[in-house]
């Protein structure tokens, strides 16, 4: 091997282990001398698609493939950066050239997949990922994917069995797990794991804005509209922490009204997105429970939108966000609402439960006794729309209660 081609393969590693400054050094090094090495220009292209310097990596990886036609790893990764550029016909076109060179190529089916969901084309998806999975079982982006668009087909049986088989291959896997409970093939937990919540979220951390905004997603303005209108904020400038931030959606919402913003998160992949809208002061990787008791911090105003949906029992989660109030601080969050039973308009027995969709459900009466027994006090409880999935609106509560040692709550 010449000391090019190992520079060239340090810099490739250097990429695969997150140093992108010392890989973007090497790839640029190896270009300057030599300028046409398609497999260079090919990863300081899909360099600058993990950058999110699409339009960049487009032109990268189609002057390696005019170099190299047959470079099947760029027909694949081109599909990709034309993906996060929404040119969906060019996306499809990638990936499945690659296939056509490659068709035992297991990325390239994934990546089809990717693209064919982005059209809506469900069924044709599963198809292409279930090629994937039947290349490369242990692909487990996409057996996420694949289990999160059965559910979404209304595909239950399919799903539970895809679970089982999932489960039965990989058995310390929390991601099975977690969904195989709550699709009723296993005892339900009291909440989801912090592996199951991890994986998750790192998993879909990259198309999870713009899943979201598909769905309609409307927790975070709701929860600041309500916090507004409740009279919450007697100053315009507080420690604010946003407990689960995920990439930051509530972060521009806040940013004016915080003194300091504080984020909490326990997948580090959301957090690279929260970090790069530039408004928070601090963001923490942490289980936000285990957080909120060690921080030794305290906020005039926590909020957290669409977080705890994956707890049961809220007593625990309530209590530490209380303990990180100042006097008088208050804290908002959404959650999804337990229908009442429509025999006679009563409320669901039980206080929480977890639906097949692998999220807690709490019925209202249970929220208002479980914050009144933390110490805090309702300012504000609505029922609204958090966001539509399979069609059907997500019915959520959206709650503002303060420390219940301010003054005004005492008389």
């Amino acid at each position: 091997m010449s000391a090019a081609e190992q520079r060239l393969r340090e810099a490739i590693a250097k990429h695969r282990a997150g140093d992108h400054t010392a890989a973007e050094s090497g790839y640029r090094r190896h270009l300057k001398e030599f300028p046409n090495d398609p497999s260079a220009l090919h990863f300081l292209g899909l360099l600058r698609t993990h950058q999110g310097r699409n339009e960049e990596a487009v032109k990268l990886i189609v002057t390696a493939l005019e170099i190299d036609p047959g470079y099947v790893d760029a027909w694949s990764n081109l599909s990709v950066a034309y993906l996060k550029e929404q040119d969906f016909e060019r996306s499809e076109f990638c990936a499945r050239k690659a296939i056509e060179i490659a068709p035992q190529f297991a990325n390239a089916w994934a990546n089809l997949g990717m693209t064919l969901r982005a059209r809506n084309a469900c069924e044709e998806a599963l198809l292409a990922w279930g090629r994937a999975l039947d290349l490369q079982p242990g692909m487990r982006n996409i057996a996420i994917s694949y289990g999160h668009l059965l559910y979404r087909l209304d595909r239950l049986p399919e799903a539970l069995e895809f679970y089982g088989r999932w489960q039965a291959s990989v058995p310390d896997d929390p991601i099975p797990q977690h969904m195989l409970a709550a699709m009723g093939g296993a005892e339900r937990p009291m909440r989801a794991s912090d592996g199951y919540v991890r994986a998750t979220f790192d998993d879909f951390a990259e198309s999870f804005d713009r899943n979201l905004e598909e769905l309609g997603y409307r927790a975070p303005q709701l929860l600041f509209d309500a916090v507004m209108q409740s009279g919450a904020l007697a100053q315009n400038s507080l420690d604010v922490l946003d407990i689960g931030c995920g990439t930051g959606l509530c972060g521009p919402l806040l940013r004016p009204v915080a003194r300091r913003l504080v984020g909490v998160d326990l997948s580090p992949n959301m957090l690279s997105k929260a970090a790069a809208r530039a408004v928070y002061d601090q963001l923490n990787c942490a289980e936000l429970t285990h957080w909120l008791a060690e921080c030794g911090q305290q906020f005039g105003l926590a909020v957290a939108a669409d977080v705890l949906c994956y707890f049961g029992d809220l007593s625990a989660a309530f209590a530490n966000a209380r303990a990180v109030l100042t006097p008088g601080g208050c804290f908002a969050c959404s959650l999804e609402e337990l229908p009442t039973c429509a025999a006679d308009n009563s409320t669901a027995a039980e206080p929480f439960r977890l639906q097949p969709h692998g999220r807690y459900q709490h019925d209202r009466k249970y929220v208002e006794a479980a914050l009144s027994a933390t110490g805090l006090d309702i300012l504000s409880l609505s029922t609204q729309t958090l966001r539509h999935e399979r069609q059907n609106p997500v019915i959520g509560l959206v709650v503002v209660a303060r420390r219940s040692d301010h003054p005004a709550a005492q008389q």
